[in-house]
């Protein structure tokens, strides 16, 4: 029994290898980003008339991709959101919650600060040199962002850290 168990989890994670969100390039149609990367685990509608595929692996993978197509149905573009670049356009006093959802899918984990009168959310991700990191991401009660922070992944802190 246990056997069955532990070759279906393998499988199963070797099978999620193959579908690789960054594999897609630009110009690829629907079709070609499904049999790339498989079914998305968020589809939004885009201003333009076109569609954001959302690949998120939160909580467990450091990855959220976000595969944007024109109302053609192409790609126009493919980026990796858990990434210090991608976390510096979020704009405090502007973004609200929406919007960060719309950007970088749910949560790892979301806090509640009532004495502060916050909330956070949490992503994982990877820091240059290979660390686990996390995003911090403060919201208002109105759920306008007020500040973003950077810090050790609460999940992996053992002894002072791990390294991927």
């Amino acid at each position: 029994m246990i056997y069955r168990v532990v070759v279906g989890l393998l499988l199963t994670v070797a099978i999620a290898a193959c579908s690789v969100p960054g594999s897609v390039r630009p110009g690829d149609s629907q079709d070609a980003v499904r049999s790339a990367a498989g079914r998305p685990t968020a589809v939004i509608a885009l201003p333009d008339g076109g569609v954001r595929w959302q690949y998120s692996g939160q909580p467990f993978d450091q990855s959220v991709w976000n595969i944007n197509m024109n109302a053609q149905g192409r790609v126009v573009s493919v980026e990796q959101m858990m990434s210090d670049e991608a976390f510096a356009r979020i704009r405090s006093g502007k973004d609200t919650r929406a919007d960060v959802l719309r950007e970088f899918g749910p949560p790892a984990e979301t806090f509640s600060f009532p004495m502060m009168d916050e909330t956070a959310f949490m992503y994982r991700y990877f820091i240059q040199g290979g660390f686990y990191a996390a995003m911090f991401v403060y919201f208002d009660p109105q759920g306008v962002v007020k500040r973003t922070e950077t810090g050790m992944d609460p999940w992996r802190i053992r002894d002072g850290g791990d390294r991927r």
